[in-house]
């Protein structure tokens, strides 16, 4: 489950450039205006992902962002 959760954000910011830009800012802000719940495991999970994206570009990020999406399967 909690690879599901990681995975439907990461393609959600891969997708939906205004989502990314929000959640590069603030993640949790971003999310729970998205309607995301995560469990905690889940928080920490995508954390652990989404961490080494502080201070990329945006194109940076996105590419990153991307390569972890399709490392995960789409829902």
């Amino acid at each position: 489950m909690k690879e599901q959760a990681v995975g439907r954000v990461l393609w959600r910011a891969a997708e939906d450039g205004e989502f990314r830009r929000r959640a590069l800012a603030n993640l949790g802000t971003a999310l729970a205006e998205e309607g995301f719940i995560l469990t905690d495991a889940e928080m920490a999970a995508l954390r652990s992902c989404w961490e080494p994206l502080a201070g990329l570009a945006e194109r940076a990020a996105y590419e990153r962002i991307a390569a972890l999406a399709r490392g995960h399967r789409r829902e």
